[in-house]
């Protein structure tokens, strides 16, 4: 029986994965449409990337978002630029987006792809007429934006040439609705020149396909194609290719290398000296070393950094929902026993204390008053039956007009001799009770209620310390005052 290796752990068994997907899936593009979208307070936005099939959760940090040139909306489709990340206590990933383009770029796409067939079966994009390029120029022609950064890119660049060489710049625009018509200009004028230049530089900074779409405008790429100069175009980055590139006698994939392919720098010139070639082989073949070194060491140190970055996000993230989840429950617990306190302290309010006393009091006149009434009832009633009873027995005695008359007086003398006045004397005596416990009428006769700081009655000397401070309220309003001595009864 063979001896198995050790299981793994699960710490060991999430590293594994967390490395290989870390390091597999770096640069990535996604395609989907956003939901559950949120933007948090420190400035992160999460949300979920889905579409018919399938999700997966995403996470923009804030120093990404910041630098957004698209911001995210709910329920629309988009292109997500990121790397995965694999959160080790959760076993869970997510993609850390750092791009994001609006999936509209695909029907630009397809436009592209129209257009080029269409030119090209035009022969717009024929190699057989493409212009040759001067091997040492003497003049070259700039057409961009003077204030773009491809403008001082070409500048550095053509500074290392030779000193001979003179510039000119044909300022136009790069980008939106007039640009197109802009280029078209700056061509025709460049190319109409007394000193024509020797060659053209077309240039313009990296950006996205809307950015870089007056490029593919028809006008200009006819332009490009029939100028009777050469003209070297270097548009966007390397990755971007436009319509106009095709045209162009010589494409650059940047506008710097687009400078560096016009004019050959000092540096080449001696290097085509015989006396300098093998020098020049080694030196490039050095450079060739040293910037694959160099490429390597800057993919290590991406990807370390990477990791650190979302190391140090996901606790962060930790420690500020365990103090909100700390700050929430000691709130809770603080105002549960201030509602204690306070349900406690309405209870031993005198205020409370007297509207209870009044209560009961309103109900014990209630059932008074209920009872004196009951007891009134049977008394009329047995009066009505022994007055019943005389009658009968004196009826015939008295004339029919007396007879009449008797019940009625008979009755009226009953209340007024016996149950008014007992009736009266009772509601006097409940009056006089009621107004006992009145707090105003108790204030009025000469008597005060005190109050320490809490706001509590003070009944008891024992309770008191020289210096406290005291409210007294009195019938008219109330005073503060200071306690400078204290003196007890002695106990009996």
């Amino acid at each position: 029986m063979t001896d198995r290796p050790p299981p793994l752990s699960v710490t060991q068994l999430t590293a594994r994965i967390k490395q290989m997907l870390e390091q597999g899936f770096v640069g990535i593009q996604v395609s989907g449409e956003i939901s559950r979208l949120t933007r948090h307070t420190s400035g992160h936005l999460y949300f979920t990337i889905k579409d018919a099939h399938a999700a997966i959760s995403a996470v923009v940090w804030r120093s990404a978002a910041m630098r957004l040139s698209t911001l995210p909306e709910e329920g629309r489709e988009y292109i997500f630029t990121g790397h995965l990340s694999v959160y080790e206590p959760r076993g869970t990933y997510q993609l850390v987006v750092t791009r994001i383009e609006s999936a509209g770029a695909g029907k630009l796409a397809a436009e592209y792809e129209r257009r080029k067939q269409l030119f090209a079966e035009r022969g717009w994009f024929d190699p057989a007429g493409k212009k040759q390029l001067p091997a040492l120029p003497q003049h070259i022609g700039i057409i961009t934006s003077p204030t773009a950064a491809a403008f001082e890119d070409v500048k550095k660049v053509l500074a290392t040439r030779p000193a001979w060489l003179l510039l000119t710049l044909a300022p136009c625009l790069v980008q939106g609705a007039s640009a197109p018509a802009s280029i078209v200009s700056a061509l025709q004028s460049m190319s109409a020149m007394e000193n024509c230049p020797d060659v053209i530089l077309l240039v313009r900074g990296g950006g996205s396909i809307e950015d870089l779409w007056c490029f593919n405008d028809e006008s200009v790429v006819k332009a490009v194609m029939t100028c009777p100069v050469p003209v070297i175009a270097g548009i966007g980055h390397e990755i971007d290719v436009t319509l106009t590139d095709f045209a162009a006698d010589l494409r650059a994939a940047t506008p710097s290398n687009a400078a560096e392919l016009a004019c050959p720098s000092r540096q080449d010139l001696h290097r085509q000296l015989p006396r300098t070639a093998a020098m020049a082989g080694i030196l490039r073949q050095k450079l060739g070393e040293m910037r694959h070194h160099s490429e390597a060491l800057n993919h290590r140190q991406q990807y370390a950094w990477q990791r650190l970055n979302d190391a140090s996000h996901h606790r962060l993230e930790q420690l500020q929902a365990l103090l909100l989840h700390q700050q929430r429950t000691e709130l809770h617990k603080r105002r549960n026993q201030l509602r204690m306190l306070e349900k406690r302290l309405s209870a031993m309010e005198p205020g409370q204390q007297l509207h209870a006393r009044r209560h009961r009091l309103g109900n014990s006149m209630n059932q008074l008053h209920q009872m004196l009434h009951a007891t009134l009832q049977r008394k009329q009633r047995a009066a009505l039956a022994l007055h019943q009873r005389l009658c009968l027995a004196a009826g015939a005695m008295l004339p029919p007009r007396r007879q009449l008359l008797l019940p009625q007086s008979l009755r009226l003398k009953r209340l007024q001799q016996t149950h008014i006045p007992e009736l009266r004397q009772r509601l006097a005596l409940n009056c006089g009770r009621l107004a006992a416990y009145d707090k105003e009428d108790i204030l009025a006769r000469g008597y005060s209620l005190n109050y320490d700081t809490d706001n509590r009655l003070v009944t008891r000397v024992a309770s008191l310390q020289p210096g406290a401070l005291l409210r007294v309220e009195f019938g008219d309003g109330s005073a503060d005052t200071r306690i400078e001595s204290i003196k007890r009864s002695p106990t009996l």
